[in-house]
């Protein structure tokens, strides 16, 4: 009899951390549905589907390993490849995979965008993302077990598709958005849904003396049962050589980027976060080491601002 009130007792405990893990899980997703998102300066595409086809290199890949020191702190790990052709047609591809604490994510989503000339200087592009993934929790390193239900150790979640939709108007010198996340509001377990996030976003270029040139931009993002979030960016850069900027976002993070393009084709990134919340306490530094290739020759004809990194 106390065997089986043992056994009882050791399941309601694993059955308890199981449901913490997958509430964990939930916040987790509802406040960052594209882990890429802090780094949208390098993969545009992240904020809206609009900017499919209009990153400069054609793949980018990218190491994000945030409050580094933690245990379980955020780690994503991302593949972005870019599409356009002459008739305004832009695909992109990106492969993501979003790890924290016993949660992995893993996502493959697939965005098309149209860009229409509507005059001489003005480009309005629009666009559309199927995002495809699931999530699992692993607690066999967390927890002690027994062997009589070991499926409690391995929580698959179910196979969900998210849809986006963004339009920006480019110009030479300026850009500004909006888009939509996670319109459908997919079911991730019972009655937890995908959050949707509306974003606003711009950017300005400015050319300076010499070879010079200052990039601003923003990000508001407004997501379901999460407070608004504001980030903000300066960027100078010598040439389209290399450039050093700051990011700012006053209720998460401060830090600096830096890119160095060592060729045409070539660009190496990096960017250092800062945290402005009470994680000060326990870790530091953040950090985002990544880099970015074409792999066919670019189609010079087709006219389109580089206004991200």
């Amino acid at each position: 009899m106390k065997r089986i009130y043992s056994d009882m007792k050791q399941r309601n405990r694993l059955a308890s951390m199981a449901t913490a893990a997958l509430l964990l899980v939930a916040g987790h997703l509802s406040a960052q549905q594209h882990p890429s998102l802090d780094n949208y300066l390098f993969t545009p595409v992240a904020v809206s589907p609009a900017h499919a086809g209009m990153q400069d290199q054609h793949v980018v890949s990218l190491v994000d390993a945030q409050w580094v020191g933690v245990k379980g702190a955020p780690r994503t790990g991302l593949i972005s490849m870019d599409y356009r052709n002459l008739r305004g047609l832009g695909l992109n591809l990106t492969l993501i995979n979003d790890q924290i604490g016993p949660a992995l994510t893993q996502q493959a989503a697939l965005s098309g965008a149209y860009h229409l000339q509507v005059n001489d200087i003005a480009k309005l592009s629009t666009g559309l993302r199927v995002t495809v993934g699931r999530t699992a929790v692993d607690l066999l390193d967390e927890t002690y077990y027994d062997l009589v239900d070991p499926n409690i150790y391995n929580l698959q979640g179910p196979m969900i598709a998210n849809v986006d939709i963004g339009t920006t108007i480019n110009t030479e010198n300026y850009y500004m958005g909006v888009s939509f996340k996670n319109a459908n509001r997919a079911e991730l377990y019972d009655n937890n849904y995908t959050a949707q996030v509306l974003q606003v976003f711009g950017g300005h270029r400015m050319n300076l003396k010499g070879d010079w040139s200052l990039r601003s931009s923003f990000l508001a993002s407004a997501t379901t049962n999460a407070p608004a979030d504001l980030n903000f960016h300066l960027f100078v850069e010598h040439q389209e050589k290399w450039g050093l900027g700051a990011h700012y976002s006053p209720a998460d993070e401060a830090g600096v980027l830096l890119r160095l393009n060592p060729s045409r084709d070539w660009h190496l990134f990096y960017q250092y976060n800062y945290p402005l919340t009470d994680l000060v306490y326990i870790t530091q530094r953040s950090h985002v080491v990544g880099f970015s290739f074409n792999v066919a020759p670019r189609i010079d004809s087709f006219t389109s601002p580089r206004l991200f990194l």
